[in-house]
């Protein structure tokens, strides 16, 4: 139910994230998720749970595309993968709070609690402010400042003063309309209309990102972990874990916590980049380890959900149980150390400022059909194909994805907004061009020779050539 409705959030999230602002959009999103946990607690009927479920889709929907445009507007280039990797932790946390809660309580007064939680966090968002960027499309110069001295720690103006003048030059160039990039001068058009955002989704610097974005979702939902999750205790028993499947599940969802600690630890020192094509890596051999397993030492067709027709099997040598064990537990670990999260950063980086609401929104509502197609599909796969033929099928989806990725996963760690924006509107690159240059003077120089390149942007101001 969550699955099936997050789309319908994403795309009003797309909506509502430009014209009103990222702050006042995630206030606004709590509204459905307080009404959601009520009626949850209320509930005297499945139907109403239902509502209450559908609801929450809704809010998760509508808050992704404002959180993670708000967090790539407002970060550092050199900060900003770690404190997008917080969301990640604080996700997993959060639901494991949850679940302990559930533990020791009834689930009504869980959901009692969760209703106070959208009170808190929209008092707690009135005193954030808005990023600079989505203040200077509004021609908000005094207040854009004012909130990046905010974000930078209570700083003076001198202390930002360079990079509030490389964020007012950048704003020029995106709120200019596409005829004035195109002779060069400065704009004095309106902002764009709805329809007009729409249409710069048809343009490469957005859809290269885009695609890019997309294939790393299809992939983190194709590739095994988020789509067995739901059934990973009856896993852990048709492999005949040595450890209690419902506690084995409990070690995997901390091991989890932990994978996406060493992400965020790890991505600054390697990249984000050798950090996802290292976890891909991992998936292969993982996969490929526990496809062998299964075709050696399972039945013929075996598959979880028919485990009661195979009660008599047992393996010989208890001790081989351990390899699924480990493997599931690398699988899962892997997955959650940057694989399923990058693309969740990625795309909080690299949709030009013109598109980026509305093109945030539509990539999320993409993860979250897709999510609802691979969970309600697996029972059809893993029943016609067998435990080792499911396993088997995501080795091959992670191998696609391994050499896929090498050729058009960008490094955008240690870059701007700006310079990302750049790399992606200059038409002289391909997809498969995923170096990401950080010169600026290389940069105002492809400017320089914009008609010679085919660079796709030139709505700056004359006061650039003086940077």
């Amino acid at each position: 139910m969550v699955f099936l409705i997050q789309p319908l959030g994403s795309i009003l999230s797309a909506v509502l994230t430009d014209p009103l602002g990222r702050i006042k959009t995630m206030i606004l999103v709590n509204i459905p998720f307080a009404i959601g946990w009520f009626l949850m607690y209320r509930a005297s009927a499945v139907w109403e749970i239902f509502v209450g479920m559908g609801l929450q889709g809704l809010a998760i929907g509508l808050l992704e595309a404002p959180i993670l445009t708000y967090l790539g507007e407002i970060c550092e280039p050199a900060t900003r993968s770690i404190l997008l990797g917080y969301t990640l932790i604080t996700f997993t946390f959060g639901m494991s709070i949850i679940f302990v809660m559930n533990t020791f309580m009834a689930w009504r007064m869980v959901a009692m609690i969760c209703f106070g939680l959208p009170f808190i966090t929209a008092i707690a968002l009135c005193f954030i402010p808005e990023t600079p960027q989505w203040l200077l499309s509004k021609n908000r110069v005094a207040d854009a400042e004012k909130s990046l001295r905010w974000l930078r720690g209570w700083v003076s103006s001198e202390v930002i003063a360079q990079e509030f003048h490389d964020l007012k030059r950048h704003s020029e160039s995106f709120k200019s309309c596409n005829e004035c990039i195109k002779q060069d001068v400065k704009c004095p058009h309106p902002p764009p209309t709805m329809r007009e955002k729409l249409a710069e989704m048809k343009r490469k610097r957005t859809i290269k990102p885009f695609a890019i974005v997309v294939i790393l979702f299809a992939l983190s939902h194709m590739t095994g972990v988020l789509t067995m999750r739901p059934y990973m205790v009856q896993v852990f028993k048709a492999y005949e874990s040595p450890i209690a499947p419902d506690r084995a599940a409990m070690i995997m969802s901390l091991l989890d916590n932990v994978a996406q600690l060493a992400f965020m630890c790890l991505v600054h020192y390697t990249g984000k980049r050798k950090l996802y094509l290292s976890m891909v890596f991992g998936l292969v051999v993982c996969t490929l380890v526990i496809t062998s397993y299964g075709f050696i030492f399972l039945p013929q067709g075996f598959n979880s959900f028919d485990y009661a027709h195979h009660s008599n099997f047992r393996v010989e040598c208890k001790g081989v149980s351990y390899i699924p064990l480990i493997f599931l537990y690398l699988w899962s670990f892997f997955s959650f150390c940057g694989f399923n999260g990058m693309p969740w950063i990625l795309l909080s980086e690299m949709f030009p400022f013109k598109s980026r609401g509305i093109a945030s929104g539509m990539a999320a509502a993409f993860y979250y059909l897709l999510g609802f197609i691979a969970k309600k599909t697996y029972y059809d796969l893993e029943v016609s194909m067998s435990l080792p033929g499911i396993t088997l099928f995501y080795c091959i989806i992670s191998l696609f994805g391994l050499i896929s990725t090498y050729y058009i996963l960008p490094e955008t760690e240690n870059r701007t907004l700006e310079e990302i924006e750049l790399h992606f509107m200059d038409n002289s690159k391909k997809i498969i061009d995923w170096k990401i240059e950080s010169n600026t003077a290389e940069l105002n120089k492809r400017k320089n020779n914009k008609n010679k390149s085919g660079f796709d942007n030139r709505g700056f101001e004359t006061e650039c050539s003086k940077v």
